[in-house]
């Protein structure tokens, strides 16, 4: 798992971007799995039969937030804006890269506190010093060019791990790891493991994808809230607790129910997050696509979201894998 995810955590795929990440898919499971592509930029992993009624879509988005370009001034310095709910109190003095002709390390601009009227920083504020002349930051550097928050993969006891992009790497770790789990299994019906587009900016590639696929139910996989100081315990799960699965007027009681018999079923803890409405999450539009999508939420606790740090445990993947492989051996939860 640990693997996966280092190889998943790449200093791409920010929203808009995420075919990026195709070579890392085809090269993670394309020897098991047909691997294609779609107008909007979903990739997506098929495996199993054709010859059944019974078709699962199991869902984790791939895009990453960051910055877009927006703006570069005679002096040479990058103007950004963030692409996707990035933190913005994590931004000022971070080093960020510029996906550009060429890959350009830059500083997002803070003010010296000695100096500061107090103001937080501003989504239409957010600055980039290159160090570079104007003129060669102009032939690195386009608008629209994406940036994201410099991260090294790091190990932490207690097989965690800390990183930037475990929103939603870690989710698409889990379905590789799923993936790998069936390569010898003969599988009850055909799943499609998407690894959708957009999400951090407005759920859009997994609307496409299942009006496209024409699931007969799905499972999304996403990170949620762990638990940690401030905040509210019931809205997280703690960090090794297995997972949080949600319960939402949006969701499939059949689906949501026959995740709780699995877990059990694994002797696998578990969590709860429980929404009035939507969840936030890809399901909210998979669930509405076409006449509508039985579909459950299960997620992969996550510290200090949208940051440059988010913080994830291994267990707490390998036994999601393990949740979803049971779930598409017994054909899902409801009847073709």
């Amino acid at each position: 798992m640990k693997t996966i995810l280092k190889k998943l955590c790449a200093d791409r795929g920010v929203s808009g971007s995420e075919t990026e990440l195709l070579p890392v898919i085809r090269d993670l499971i394309g020897d098991i799995a047909q691997i294609t592509t779609d107008n909007s930029g979903n990739i997506i992993a098929s495996m199993g039969t054709h010859n059944t009624d019974k078709h699962i879509l199991i869902d984790a988005h791939i895009d990453r937030i960051g910055l877009t370009v927006t703006y570069i001034n005679d002096k040479g310095f990058v103007k950004a804006e963030p692409v996707g709910g990035i933190d913005l109190r994590s931004l000022p003095g971070s080093t960020v890269k510029i996906l550009g002709s060429e890959e350009t390390t830059g500083v997002i601009c803070t003010m010296p506190p000695h100096l500061s009227d107090g103001d937080e920083l501003s989504r239409d504020r957010i600055w980039i010093d290159t160090g570079l002349p104007a003129e060669q930051v102009k032939k690195q550097v386009s608008l629209g060019d994406k940036a994201v928050l410099c991260s090294s993969f790091r190990e932490l006891i207690g097989n965690k791990i800390a990183s930037s992009a475990l929103d939603n790497r870690s989710g698409c770790a889990v379905l590789i790891r799923c993936a790998r789990l069936l390569e010898n299994e003969t599988l009850p019906c055909r799943v499609s493991f998407v690894f959708s587009s957009q999400e951090e900016t407005g759920e859009l590639g997994a609307g496409t994808s299942a009006f496209s696929l024409e699931p007969d139910e799905a499972v999304v996989i996403d990170v949620g809230f762990a638990s940690q100081e401030g905040v509210p315990p019931e809205k997280s799960g703690k960090l090794g607790c297995g997972g949080i699965i949600s319960i939402s007027p949006v969701l499939s009681k059949q689906v949501t129910d026959k995740l709780i018999d699995l877990a059990a079923r694994l002797s696998m803890k578990y969590d709860f997050e429980v929404c009035g409405g939507s969840t936030g999450t890809n399901a909210d539009r998979i669930s509405a696509s076409r006449g509508g999508v039985r579909t459950g939420v299960i997620s992969v606790p996550c510290k200090n979201m949208h940051t440059t740090t988010e913080i994830v445990s291994l267990d707490d993947m390998e036994r999601l894998s393990e949740l979803l492989k049971l779930y598409i051996m017994e054909g899902g939860a409801c009847n073709a």
